[in-house]
């Protein structure tokens, strides 16, 4: 069988790889690598099972390809929030809670997401041309630089740009894409060995080359661009937690989401050929890998697995903005700009 995989971010080199390893052929179409430079965290602090399962199992995946870095991760919330089978501390000696804090601490790891998908895009010879999305006929296949390329099964991986691609072919998908901002800063020495998730102040960070740190929050209308003295108000917030924040620098990311806050897969259910992996909110380091072996499951005719389907969401219009992120602790609404 053969397989067009439109996409080659972390979701697209992964489906890519396992589709292979499944006897399948595969036409890899990748367009540019646009991950930072700096690695991402996996964490497998979080309240809800099933995303924990997807995590441990993504680690297990990374550790195939690259060594990992581990780091201690804290994430502050209000003591009323439920902790369940965590490590929860009311003091901590590098970062300061206020009264009626908590934080639950975990170790975790720093993954170099840019580098793996660099070295899976060179061994399994993606092509850097951008391919746009066609259906004709109920049938789905790509076009890449004039030509026409099909599949019997056409996987549409593409991060951010998977709404535009469907609305290009005139197909509704359940996604959306924002703007999410971050900073880089230079911070206490202290700091530089947390990744921090701070449900309180709503703003997350996590460790760089020291004394470099990254810093950010909040969601944007896509296009907009951060607002007006974005990394000064983040450094508030870490000097509250932990001493000074310089900040140096202020990076515009493009992200995705489903209308439930949390990740999709599964097969368009209006165009026969065509699977679709995304919204993964800016934390694909965690759960595409493992998502990205479901969906091959699915495809190769495994089906074991029945969360995080696209066909149980209609393709309504939503803003991702007003949507709780279900990979965070926190209850209270996001940082909206």
């Amino acid at each position: 069988m053969r397989v067009v995989v439109l996409g080659g971010g972390i979701a697209g080199v992964f489906t890519a790889l396992f589709l292979e390893e499944r006897g399948f052929r595969v036409i890899k179409i990748g367009g540019e690598v646009t991950y930072p430079l700096t690695s991402l965290v996996l964490t497998q602090s979080m309240p809800h099972s099933e995303d924990v399962e997807l995590a441990r199992e993504s680690l297990s995946i990374y550790q195939k390809f690259t060594t990992l870095k581990r780091v201690v991760s804290i994430d502050i919330l209000p003591e009323w929030v439920p902790q369940e089978n965590v490590n929860v501390s009311k003091s901590l000696s590098d970062v300061k809670l206020e009264s009626g804090e908590v934080a639950i601490i975990s170790e975790d790891y720093l993954v170099p997401v840019r580098k793996v998908v660099k070295k899976l895009r060179r061994e399994l010879g993606f092509q850097n041309s951008y391919g746009l999305l066609k259906v004709k006929e109920g049938r789905a296949y790509v076009v890449v630089d004039g030509s026409r390329v099909e599949g019997d099964v056409v996987v549409m991986a593409a991060g951010y740009a998977n709404r535009f691609l469907a609305e290009r072919a005139n197909i509704s998908i359940p996604l959306m894409p924002y703007e999410c901002y971050a900073a880089v800063y230079i911070v206490n020495r202290k700091l530089w060995k947390y990744s921090i998730g701070d449900y309180v102040l709503k703003w997350y960070g996590r460790p760089a080359t020291p004394p470099l740190y990254i810093a950010g929050n909040g969601c944007g209308e896509y296009g907009r661009g951060p607002p007006p003295n974005y990394a000064r108000k983040i450094a508030n917030y870490i000097a509250r937690r932990g001493g000074s924040a310089l900040p140096l620098h202020v990076k515009t990311g493009y992200c995705e989401m489903g209308p439930h806050g949390g990740p999709l897969y599964g097969r368009h259910q209006d165009v026969e050929n065509l699977y679709i992996i995304g919204g993964f909110d800016g934390y694909g380091a965690m759960t595409a890998p493992a998502l990205a072996k479901k969906l091959v499951d699915l495809i190769s005719g495994r089906d074991v697995w029945d969360v995080y389907r696209i066909e149980k969401y209609r393709a309504v219009e939503f803003n991702p903005c007003a949507i709780k992120e279900r990979h965070e602790w926190g209850y209270s609404p996001r940082v909206k700009y």
